[in-house]
């Protein structure tokens, strides 16, 4: 039979009054309680033997060592039967209502409370760990939030792939056969008289018409593929914009930057987007990044409230326009033809000062 080797952990090492320093400042309450048995070997009561700063908080009378649960807790009989369970099983879980009632016991921050109640048994102590259901609450949300957005990236990203597939076929298919037709009406229509002549020249426009409209979605797909540049950008943008339900249109002109314009870019994209839709309270958002000659263009325009020409540039606004000149570029702020407020920042393609 192999021998048994103790498990060395790090908590040897681990000084017990910095633990404890530790655990007293805990935003979770902690309690430590030693079970009272009576001569029949079962659980009557417990007293209290260690507590941090947290509980005492919540507690309405001060707190004090060897406080028993049966004298200090509001309905202490339901205390107690978590108490015996965790000693019984191993751990208790309970959910607890503050409210006006127990005023006389605990002090919620709030009207109405809930905590979420550990009970755990260590050793011959009993801990009690509790948390605001709440903050749990609002953590929970804030991951379901995350899941969503991640969702809807996923979504976007794959009607892309599928525009993308739908504009080859347009060029490699109905382009080509468009094309064929158009030959080949303009072959049947030679020797005919004047008037067939005509039909066929006016069938043929229509044919050129359409074959010039499907080459301009093709461009505006091409604009709008997902390139990494795009998938960037929409990772900023859209937990910024998608609890506003505020619509994006990004159009990219180009695919890539220069490596140490792309965080610059990213940074503005995700300020200037926030404050259009928390201060401009925008419902859609346009943002154009292009190339003209030697300079890389960002405009993003929205159709919010706008702001006042006079108005003092906030942090956000000063140090996207701090960004653009330390890149040797400008920054301007305009009302836009929605009624809401043009930004357009334009920096160097090197992305440093001439």
């Amino acid at each position: 039979m192999p021998s048994v080797t103790k498990l060395e952990l790090p908590f040897s090492a681990v000084n017990v009054d910095e633990l404890v320093s530790v655990l007293y400042r805990v935003s979770d309450y902690i309690a430590i309680h030693e079970v009272i048995v009576d001569e029949w070997e079962s659980i009557c009561d417990s007293r209290l033997v260690w507590w941090n700063h947290k509980y005492e908080g919540i507690r309405t009378k001060p707190v004090e060592f060897g406080q028993l649960m049966s004298q200090s807790y509001f309905e202490a009989h339901s205390a107690m039967a978590h108490v015996t369970e965790a000693w019984n099983t191993g751990h208790s879980i309970q959910v607890f209502e503050m409210s006006p009632e127990t005023n006389g016991f605990y002090s919620p921050q709030s009207t109405y409370a809930s905590t979420w109640v550990t009970w755990q048994r260590l050793g011959d102590h009993i801990v009690e760990v509790g948390c605001d259901v709440d903050e749990a609450n609002e953590l929970r949300d804030l991951i379901n939030d995350q899941q969503t957005l991640v969702a809807v990236a996923a979504r976007k990203r794959a009607i892309a792939v599928e525009r993308e597939r739908i504009a080859r076929n347009l060029h490699d298919v109905v382009i080509q056969n468009l094309y064929a037709t158009s030959l080949s009406l303009a072959v049947a229509g030679r020797g005919k008289d004047e008037e067939t002549q005509g039909a066929f020249k006016k069938a043929i426009s229509a044919i050129d018409e359409v074959i010039s409209e499907i080459r301009r979605e093709i461009l505006h797909v091409e604009s709008r593929k997902a390139s990494p540049l795009r998938l960037q950008l929409e990772d900023v943008l859209i937990p910024v914009l998608h609890p506003t339900r505020a619509d994006l249109d990004l159009l990219l002109e180009i695919t890539e930057l220069p490596a140490n314009l792309e965080s610059h870019v990213r940074a503005v994209c995700s300020e200037a987007a926030s404050n259009a839709v928390r201060h401009g309270k925008a419902t859609d958002v346009k943002i154009r990044l292009s190339q003209i000659k030697k300079d890389i263009f960002l405009i993003i325009e929205d159709n919010g409230i706008g702001m006042s020409p006079h108005a003092q540039l906030q942090n956000g606004l000063h140090n996207m326009r701090e960004r653009a000149e330390s890149l040797g570029g400008t920054m301007e702020i305009q009302p836009s033809t929605t009624g809401g407020t043009t930004v357009t920042w334009s920096v160097p393609s090197k992305g440093s000062a001439s």
